[in-house]
């Protein structure tokens, strides 16, 4: 072997690289971009988690005890009424109501026997959590916060107090489901996003290079045909993979299935066909699949980390939260487990199909315009 050939051969390389700064560019940046969301994904624990708390209690104890709780870990509204504070947990938009009784003190604290004065020990009370366990990272952050109150509390008064925790659940069907099932809506939205965005992306870059896609412009379809003809053909494949992806979840992880399989299955078809035009969108910026393939990292890790897979989307850091939420992925993962372990309908959903369905207008527009401009 000649150290001279090989190293001769190498030169080449680098200059060929040198020679296309975009690749160069997305070495470079993708494997910075994966650190950093990693960093913040993972090393970060939810956070000002929404909780509301009814306080009933005539004395000062119910007080003492709200004000030991972590307010960071807690994002604590108060509401007077007890059904006021339950609908907002099944509406989603908190996670547990904590309700002290009217003799929260009273109870907690001995007492003076009606004759004799003497002291008797108290009788004991009790808070009500009523608790969304369908993301179980933050239903636990709501226990270990309150058991941590209690513990404050015991630990200020020198002695052990009677209090004890009676849970309710706001969605009684989920309250002992499995991780599988929180987990189970964000792969099956991960797995249709990457795979069909690859498909798409590599087919139409694969049709420019070919010349396919130059003997399409001069027939008398134009770029918005183009683009919505591709679009139908990818998006009717995905959304058969993604029904299968449902079905496999349902049949093989026996996922908990309470609300809807069809609008449960019509979000993950809005998500395929997201995913599609977003390859339709990335291959303008491709000129051969090599390159295509260097913009993957760009589409996998902010859905893989951002769009609450593995962990919410509460936990990540302020700055960071905003990328969540313009992420399709982001909507159909929330609406697939609201469907799913919730129960919820399409008066509920309706929202989530909204913004899938916005995304895929704007998307389709910036294809084409993105086509027209290669054409130029």
């Amino acid at each position: 072997m000649s150290l001279k050939r090989t190293l001769a051969i190498t030169k080449k390389q680098f200059l060929s690289i040198g020679h296309d700064p975009r690749s160069l560019a997305l070495m470079i940046l993708a494997p910075i971009m994966a650190m950093l969301i990693f960093g913040f994904a993972f090393g970060t624990q939810p956070e000002h988690v929404k909780v509301v708390i009814v306080n009933h209690d005539h004395g000062t104890l119910a007080s003492q005890f709200i004000n030991k709780i972590n307010h960071t870990d807690l994002d604590i509204t108060t509401s007077t009424n007890k059904s006021e504070a339950k609908n907002q947990v099944k509406n989603g938009q908190s996670v547990a109501a904590i309700i002290f009784p009217n003799d929260f003190t009273a109870d907690a604290l001995p007492r003076l026997a009606p004759r004799g004065g003497q002291l008797l020990p108290p009788k004991g009370t009790k808070i009500t959590v009523f608790l969304d366990t369908t993301d179980q990272q933050l239903s636990a952050v709501v226990n270990s916060s309150l058991a941590a109150a209690s513990q404050k509390m015991e630990s200020g008064s020198g002695s052990s107090l009677p209090i004890t925790f009676s849970t309710d659940y706001a969605f009684p069907k989920a309250k002992d489901a499995g991780y599988i099932n929180y987990f189970a809506a964000g792969i099956m939205v991960f797995a249709i996003t990457v795979f069909t965005t690859l498909l798409t992306l590599l087919a139409f870059v694969g049709e420019r290079t070919s010349g396919t896609l130059d003997r399409l412009r001069i027939t008398p379809a134009n770029e918005t045909e183009i683009v919505v003809g591709y679009e139908l053909a990818f998006g009717a494949i995905a959304a058969v993979q993604g029904i299968l992806l449902l079905a496999v979840a349902y049949f093989v992880y026996h996922i908990l299935i309470i609300g809807s399989v069809f609008l449960a299955g019509l979000l993950i078809v809005l998500t395929a066909i997201d995913a599609q035009i977003i390859g339709v969108l990335i291959s303008a910026a491709a000129k051969r699949e090599s390159q295509a393939v260097q913009f993957l990292p760009f589409i996998i890790f902010p859905v893989f980390l951002l769009s609450g897979i593995f962990i919410p989307v509460q936990s990540l850091p302020n700055w960071l939260r905003p990328f969540s939420y313009v992420l399709p992925t982001t909507w159909a993962i929330d609406g697939i487990r609201d469907v799913l372990l919730r129960g919820w309908g399409l008066s509920h959903i309706w929202p989530h199909l909204l913004i899938l369905l916005g995304f895929a207008v704007i998307l389709s527009t910036l294809a084409i315009v993105g086509l027209k401009r290669n054409r130029q």
